[in-house]
């Protein structure tokens, strides 16, 4: 008789391993998804510390990194006036380091197992003129070429879509951001490049005198510049640029570039710079037939962070060893250093060109004004009475006394570390230290909605920005 089967014994799959098979599947994946968007944010805070930057969507790269779509970046909250569009942007992470990173139970060594980060967005376009780094301050967000505008007499900077009215055949934008972290260097490389327009490649070496991680976000301000090298690749956009706003100006090509060289000569003044004879005519080769231009700098000793943030380069200039070169030929550093010469916060001036003029206008005024002065004055010298001088001094914005009632002085203090009372410092300059991020010279220009608002000095102009009370550590005043 043959025997019975148990039910125990029957073949088939159980429930519980489906259940659980199921239930790590799902926790792999959710984590894969969460550790995805945790290097993606990181990375992106990095990049773009303090903008308001938004994704669609994020997925995982097996061998290391995300991939993800339509990445929105507002450089300023809430300002849609100033936004920049990418319809891809691939996140690139060693595979070994993505992995411990995810794997690391501990916050620090998550947040130290990431030391090489790669972004390379793609199919960019926007009206956004704010610079993307302060490394390329100087080139244009789509152009990808320098002082773009300078001598124009009504634009000050160009968006994606207007270089189709310079006769421009482009593709969308594409931005590469890349770091590399040793145990006492850090390696930063961006590159601009809009097929059709131009390419700008940017290199930067820094010698680090701290421990924190590029995902800390942290950044002391104690490293030093070692070297510097930028990259430019016309493709374009300086002849376009040239035939372009000598139609507009009514004038010729060669008349636009003189107004284009005499704008960026003002531009390097405000830096305290001045290009020589040599520097200039290389620079002019590059404007008229498009050149390479590339410059490649070394310094010794090393910039510190407090003198990197000076707003007068031109005390940079006995650091630097290198220089430029255009079409093959080396110019050396091609400038010299001269008294820096601000450029007027004047919002009703359109640009730079216009600024020149008026300043020319101003100028003329004076010497007609002093000319016709000086004859009734030298007529009547004999006649008059003696009198006593009195020397008039102006009042130095900075100085760190206010005049409060007739016969009152109040004293400013050297620094402020109460938030509130920056609200009482507008126009004040200060060296302004917020939490996690290096110092920065700014303005007080006012208050809105409880946030002290700045006007930040960058290399070629100034951005206006909110400080919270939360990230204020300190505002030391500057004369």
């Amino acid at each position: 008789m043959a025997g019975k089967t148990s039910k125990a014994d029957k073949p088939g799959i159980s429930i519980w391993r489906i259940v659980s098979t199921l239930f790590f599947l799902v926790v792999l994946i959710v984590w894969c998804v969460y550790h995805a968007n945790f290097v993606t944010g990181r990375s992106l805070q990095l990049a773009f510390p303090g903008w308001d930057v938004s994704y669609k969507s994020c997925w995982p790269n097996p061998f290391g990194g995300t991939w993800v779509s339509d990445v929105t970046l507002i450089p300023l909250e809430d300002d849609e006036e100033e936004v920049f569009h990418f319809e891809h942007l691939t996140v690139d992470v060693p595979m070994m380091q993505y992995y411990r990173s995810g794997f690391s139970r501990k916050r620090n060594a998550l947040l130290k197992a990431i030391k090489d980060i790669r972004l390379e967005f793609s199919g960019g376009q926007g009206v956004m003129t704010i610079p993307f780094t302060s490394e390329m301050v100087v080139f244009g967000n789509a152009s990808a070429a320098p002082f773009e505008a300078d001598g124009c007499t009504e634009d000050g900077a160009w968006v994606s879509s207007e270089l189709a009215d310079m006769g421009l055949t482009t593709e969308g934008t594409e931005l590469t951001m890349s770091w590399h972290r040793t145990e006492d260097r850090l390696i930063r490389e961006h590159s601009i490049h809009t097929p059709g327009a131009g390419r700008v490649d940017y290199r930067g070496e820094e010698l680090l005198h701290d421990n924190f991680p590029l995902f800390s976000l942290v950044d002391s301000g104690r490293s030093e510049l070692v070297a510097s090298e930028w990259h430019v690749k016309d493709e374009g956009f300086s002849k376009a640029r040239n035939a372009y706003c000598a139609r507009k100006d009514g004038i010729t090509p060669g008349e636009f570039i003189d107004r284009h060289l005499q704008t960026v000569q003002r531009t390097l003044a405000a830096l305290g710079l001045e290009p020589t004879p040599a520097a200039q005519a290389a620079y002019r080769r590059h404007v008229e037939t498009g050149a390479p231009l590339d410059l490649v700098l070394n310094y010794s000793p090393a910039i510190s962070g407090e003198r990197y943030y000076d707003l007068d380069i031109g005390r940079w200039i006995d650091y630097m060893h290198g220089g430029f070169n255009v079409d093959g030929r080396t110019v050396g550093i091609g400038m010299k250093a001269i008294p820096v010469r601000p450029l007027p916060d004047d919002d009703e001036v359109s640009s730079t060109w216009k600024l020149l003029e008026s300043e020319r206008a101003a100028s003329a005024r004076l010497v007609q004004s002093a000319g016709d002065e000086a004859a009734p004055v030298a007529a009547t010298r004999n006649a008059q009475a003696p009198t006593l001088a009195v020397a008039t001094i102006p009042l130095d914005p900075d100085e760190e006394y206010l005049l409060a009632d007739a016969g009152e002085v109040v004293e400013r203090p050297a620094v402020v570390e109460d938030y509130a009372r920056l609200s009482s410092e507008v126009g004040q300059r200060f060296m302004l230290y917020t939490r996690g991020k290096p110092a920065m010279r700014v303005e007080i220009v006012g208050m809105d909605e409880g946030v002290v608002q700045v006007r930040r000095y960058l290399r070629s102009g100034f951005l206006e920005q909110g400080i919270t009370r939360a990230a204020f550590v300190r505002a030391e005043r500057t004369r």
